[in-house]
């Protein structure tokens, strides 16, 4: 997987700041959810084709060795669904980014002329509940994850990147 630097402009200094902020979030929430659901059927899928290579290889009677290799495949793919939860991470990024969307639309639908403070309030409710929402979300997946309860996380797992970037 290769790393790409999101090289934002000040949103601060945009001409309607609380759009350009939306925006930006409305791009991480895209690319999370893209890479996620991407991670989500890649492990899926190898996880499928190396647990039934196992039993065929078994049953061709190939080698310890390679029975075992294709066996540890499938060992690793569940362990990296289970670490990384890929599904529940799409479909977390999904709402937010849908939601965030909806509200976006909603904003620019406005004339510019009634583009006021209310509705910049507005927008920027949507963008602090959307991010609320999402971390929660993804502190509890990441609670069940590792067995605790829900809404309790490990040291740190917050800092992982859930979230979309602060401003």
């Amino acid at each position: 997987m290769r790393r790409r630097t999101v090289t934002d402009r000040d949103w601060a200094a945009a001409p309607d700041p609380v759009l350009a902020l939306a925006q930006r979030d409305l791009a991480f929430y895209a690319r999370t959810r893209d890479r996620s659901r991407r991670m989500h059927y890649a492990t899926e899928l190898g996880a499928l084709a190396a647990t039934s290579s196992t039993v065929v290889a078994a049953g061709l009677h190939a080698p310890a060795w390679l029975t075992a290799l294709i066996a540890g495949g499938a060992v690793f793919f569940t362990g990296v669904r289970q670490l990384f939860s890929p599904a529940a991470r799409w479909v977390v990024c999904g709402q937010s980014h849908e939601t965030l969307r909806r509200a976006v639309d909603r904003y620019r639908l406005l004339p510019p002329a009634e583009r006021d403070t209310a509705a910049r309030a507005t927008l920027q409710a949507t963008i602090e509940e959307v991010g609320t929402n999402e971390l929660r979300e993804w502190s509890d997946t990441q609670g069940q994850a590792s067995g605790q309860t829900s809404g309790q996380t490990q040291g740190g797992a917050l800092g992982q990147g859930a979230a979309p970037p602060s401003a």
